[in-house]
C-alpha cells in the first residue's frame, strides 16, 4: 500500500469517526446524516432525507461486514486501514457497490435546485458539515468536475470515491473528493 492511500484513508477515518471518539460506529454515520438533513433543511421523514438515511445505513452495513474484523460494531484505525485495502483497494468495483447508494441519495439532498447535478455552492455547503473548509472544497470541486461543466453528476462523484479510496496516482481528481490529504 502507498503512503498516499494510508494518508487518504486517515483523513477519511477522520471525516467518518464524526463523533471522534477513535472508533467508526453506525451513529456515526446516522449523525453525519442526520446534520446534513439539518444543514440543508429536510426533515429525515421526507423521501430525500429517507434515501439519505437508508445510504448511510446501507454503507454502514457494507463498511462493517467488510471492516470490522472481531464483529463489535466498532471500527478501529487498524481495522479500517486493513479492511479498506483488502476489501476495496484491491477491488475498486466493491467501492461503486458500497458508495453509490450513499452517493446517489447525497447528491439527492444536495442538489437543491433540482437540476440533477450538485453546483459549487451545494457541494461546499456538504463540506462543511464534514469538516472541510470553504477553499479546499472549492478545489476539491474543480478537480472533481473532470468535464469542466461546473457542475457535479452523481457518477462524477462515486469515480471520485473509487479514486479517494483505491487510487495510487497522486494527481487524481479524486484524491481531494473530501479535502487536502
Amino acid at each position: 500500500m502507498t503512503q498516499l492511500i494510508d494518508r487518504k484513508l486517515d483523513r477519511a477515518f477522520r471525516q467518518i469517526d464524526f463523533d471522534g471518539n477513535g472508533v467508526i460506529e453506525r451513529d456515526d454515520l446516522v449523525g453525519m446524516g442526520s446534520r446534513l438533513l439539518s444543514a440543508f433543511g429536510e426533515p429525515a421523514t421526507s423521501p430525500k432525507g429517507t434515501a439519505v438515511m437508508a445510504g448511510v445505513v446501507t454503507f454502514w452495513t457494507e463498511l462493517s461486514a467488510a471492516v470490522d474484523i472481531d464483529g463489535d460494531d466498532r471500527i478501529t484505525p487498524e481495522e479500517y486501514q486493513r479492511g479498506m485495502v483488502s476489501t476495496f483497494v484491491d477491488n475498486p468495483t466493491a467501492v461503486d457497490r458500497a458508495f453509490r447508494p450513499m452517493v446517489e441519495a447525497m447528491a439527492g439532498l444536495l442538489d437543491t435546485d433540482a437540476d440533477g447535478t450538485i453546483s459549487i455552492s451545494e457541494y461546499v455547503a456538504a463540506l462543511d458539515v464534514l469538516g472541510t473548509a470553504g477553499p479546499e472544497a472549492r478545489e476539491a470541486f474543480s478537480r472533481l468536475d473532470v468535464d469542466g461543466d461546473g457542475a457535479l453528476t452523481v457518477d462524477e462523484l462515486v469515480a471520485g470515491s473509487v479514486q479517494f479510496y483505491t487510487g495510487t496516482d497522486p494527481d487524481a481528481p479524486g484524491n481531494l473528493m473530501f479535502g487536502q490529504v
